[in-house]
C-alpha cells in the first residue's frame, strides 16, 4: 500500500512527503565514512533537510554484534527520526550478504531508496586500513582480511542500484556524483 500511494505521489510530482534514503556500502576502507561526511556537507551547503547515521557505530564493541541486531536497531532510529520530521536520510553501513542488504533495505521504509556501493580493490583498501589504524589494536589484521575479501564480494550483491569506485577519487567528488543521481531520482524534493 505504500509503494501504491508512493508512486501516485511520485506520478503527481509530490516527493516533499515521501521518505528517501541513500545507502552507501562496501567494505572497511573503502571511504564510506569519508563519503557519508561530504554528502552531509553538500546537503547542508544546499539546505537540503537530512538525517545522516554511520550505521557501523551501532555494531561497535566486543563482539561485533551481528547485521540481524544492528539493523533491527537501525530500524528503530530511523522510525524514531521519521516521528520527529524527518524524511530524507543518508546511510552507510556494511553488509556481508544479499540477505543482510534485503533487510537493510527493508528497515530504511524508503519509498525513494537510492543503495550505493563504494568500491575500491583489495590492496588500496587494506592499505587504508592499515595507515588508519593502530598497530596496538588486536582487530587491525582480522579487519583488513575481512576488507579484502568483502573488497570483491560486496559489489556483486544483488540489490545495488550504483557502484562507484573510490580507488583515484576524493570523497568530494564521490558525493558530489552521489547528490546528482538523488535529484535525477527525484530524491532531493522541495527544500
Amino acid at each position: 500500500m505504500n509503494s501504491l500511494r508512493a508512486l501516485a505521489r511520485r506520478a503527481e510530482g509530490d516527493t516533499a512527503h515521501m521518505v528517501a534514503a541513500v545507502v552507501l556500502i562496501g567494505s572497511p576502507g573503502v571511504g564510506k565514512s569519508s563519503v557519508l561526511e561530504e554528502l552531509a556537507t553538500l546537503h547542508d551547503i544546499e539546505a537540503i533537510e537530512h538525517g545522516a547515521i554511520e550505521s557501523e557505530q551501532l555494531s561497535l564493541g566486543r563482539p561485533l554484534l551481528p547485521a540481524s541486531s544492528w539493523i533491527r536497531q537501525l530500524e528503530t532510529v530511523l522510525s524514531l527520526q521519521r516521528d520527529a520530521g524527518r524524511r530524507r536520510f543518508l546511510l552507510s553501513a556494511t553488509v556481508v550478504s544479499a540477505e543482510d542488504l534485503a533487510a537493510l533495505r527493508k528497515a530504511t521504509a524508503a519509498e525513494l531508496l537510492l543503495v550505493v556501493c563504494l568500491s575500491a580493490s583489495p590492496e588500496t583498501v587494506a592499505a587504508r586500513i592499515d595507515a588508519r589504524e593502530p598497530d596496538r589494536w588486536p582487530g587491525k589484521a582480522p579487519l583488513i582480511a575481512r576488507a579484502r575479501a568483502l573488497a570483491s564480494s560486496t559489489p556483486r550483491l544483488p540489490g545495488i542500484d550504483v557502484v562507484i569506485d573510490t580507488e583515484q577519487r576524493v570523497a568530494q567528488d564521490v558525493a558530489a556524483e552521489i547528490l546528482e543521481a538523488m535529484r535525477r531520482r527525484g530524491m532531493l524534493g522541495s527544500h
